[in-house]
């Protein structure tokens, strides 16, 4: 129920009196799911048999049974890809922020694996023709992005209130204020905003207040009423704007509206550095860290594996002489096996054994290790360089050889680790996985990070590797879980390159 604040005598009051909010119409996503999925399939079939009809004709109308039948495996090709991107999705396909992204790397899929195919094996080389190809492309990537428009304006007349969204915003002080501006100033496409929650009613504030607020919001009450709200579709997200909840707090809320179908994203300046590197979203100045469930399921699992056992194997043949080499300057510096066997705890606490290059002494006592472990997981743990520098990372560890050092700083000790993401152990972006005395100390809170395969680098390593606490690398695996596709993936990829190279936050 909402509660009653009273404000100043002399101006309207922020936090105004009970509004109505009524429930959001639902959304017919089945019917609107298949349209999108048929308007792509025909599209893309019918772009393919145009490219090779403009080409030649005459060779068209001698291959045209040829041409229909492979016509057919690329339009659903390119619907399986398009569905594992999402884009069959309502809300996806209606915001504009999304679509762009994701249908340039359905078409940088659906082609490059079309140009494999037909290129590699014999059947495909009456239809290998570069112009074809190309024509291909342009048409139908800018044909799609043309219906895709279409789509987009018609799904925002039709259900745009339904489809942004309607948010709450967890907290009343001036961050929660700040917020509340931005999100009115989104215009039309911005989600609703339903009202504040917090656990206290806020103090008396103006409409000419610090904030600058334009119009008057609602404070609903404290923060027992969310299932209720979303149980009657009176609300989707949920943004929290209070920097005083522990990280643990703020996460086991957040799983718990999850269940109730929310999405949740956590705002607070503390997020600044790290959104900065990992390209976050941003609201009103504020940095956001999204959470929600991983998409990487049915679909999207099996593209996340194509994808990793793809370029792993492409990388390992391209390094084998450079991990020879690696192998063989192990083997001369200490003795001991070149490989690292370690048990490792995986997705949703499967155990493996993970592979490393050989960088400490044999047979090591790992004492040392297990105490740090528990001081990182209290915040205790946080160290200095010799420049000065924060971090959290165990360091001037008497066990690591002269060449382990190096390995480590650049991160080649974990190049073996390839071979684990064939196998299905891993995949190439994703969470570190974690120890078993490590995973024992875990609160279920943390466990949550590996709801996922995990990788050989991920967020962590682009956002500053040991400068990051642990709580807060827990976070960023979360937001990567929540923002997953495989066209961040293939950035964060390319954005470790650099990061190693320069050996930022390597010790």
């Amino acid at each position: 129920m909402t509660r009653h604040v009273s404000g100043s005598q002399k101006s309207a009051p922020y936090f105004s009196p009970e509004h109505d909010h009524p429930a959001l119409p639902p959304v017919p996503s089945g019917p609107i799911s298949t349209g999108l999925a048929f308007t792509d399939a025909l599209w893309i079939g019918l772009a393919f048999l145009a490219s090779y009809a403009f080409r030649d004709p005459v060779a068209f109308q001698n291959t045209l049974p040829r041409l229909l039948l492979v016509a057919l495996v690329v339009a659903a090709g390119g619907f399986l890809i398009a569905a594992a991107h999402g884009l069959h999705e309502p809300r996806v396909a209606a915001s504009r922020s999304r679509i762009g992204s994701r249908l340039f790397t359905t078409w940088f899929w659906l082609t490059g694996t079309l140009v494999l195919v037909l290129f590699l094996s014999k059947a495909g080389a009456p239809l290998r023709s570069r112009s074809a190809l190309t024509l291909f492309l342009v048409l139908g990537f800018g044909g799609m992005a043309l219906l895709r428009s279409a789509w987009g304006l018609w799904l925002n007349r039709r259900y745009g209130p339904s489809l942004r969204g309607a948010r709450v915003i967890v907290g009343t002080g001036s961050l929660a204020r700040r917020l509340a501006k931005a999100t009115q100033q989104q215009g039309k496409y911005a989600p609703r905003l339903v009202g504040f929650l917090d656990d206290a009613p806020p103090e008396k504030k103006s409409a000419s207040g610090e904030e600058g607020e334009s119009q008057s919001i609602p404070y609903l009450g404290d923060l027992s009423v969310i299932p209720k709200l979303a149980s009657e579709n009176r609300i989707t997200q949920v943004l929290v704007a209070r920097e005083d909840l522990s990280r643990g707090h703020l996460v086991r809320l957040a799983h718990s509206w999850m269940r109730d179908g929310l999405s949740v994203t956590l705002a607070s300046n503390v997020f600044e550095i790290m959104v900065a590197k990992t390209s976050g979203e941003l609201l009103g100045g504020v940095p956001l860290i999204e959470l929600q469930r991983s998409h990487q399921r049915g679909l999207f699992r099996v593209g996340k594996r194509v994808f990793d056992a793809t370029l792993s194997v492409a990388g390992g043949l391209f390094l084998l002489p450079f991990l020879l080499l690696i192998a063989g300057a192990i083997k001369l510096s200490s003795p001991g096996p070149v490989l690292y066997r370690q048990e490792r705890v995986g997705e949703n606490g499967r155990r493996f054994i993970m592979l490393k290059f050989r960088s400490m002494v044999q047979d090591n006592d790992d004492a040392r290790h297990r105490e740090y472990v528990e001081a990182l997981m209290r915040g205790t743990a946080v160290t200095q360089t010799k420049e000065g520098q924060r971090i959290y990372k165990l360091v001037d560890d008497p066990r690591i050889t002269s060449l382990g050092k190096f390995l480590r700083r650049t991160s080649l000790d974990e190049l073996p680790q390839l071979w684990n993401v064939i196998r299905g152990d891993m995949s190439l972006v994703g969470p570190r996985p974690c120890l078993p005395y490590e995973w024992e100390l875990y609160e279920d809170w943390q466990r949550h990070r590996l709801d996922v395969y995990p990788g050989i680098t991920g967020l962590w390593q682009v956002a500053g590797r040991s400068r990051v606490s642990f709580e807060d690398m827990v976070l960023l695996d979360l937001h990567y879980i929540a923002n997953w596709s495989l066209w961040g993936d293939l950035k964060l990829l390319l954005r470790t390159i650099p990061v190693v190279l320069r050996r930022e936050g390597g010790h």
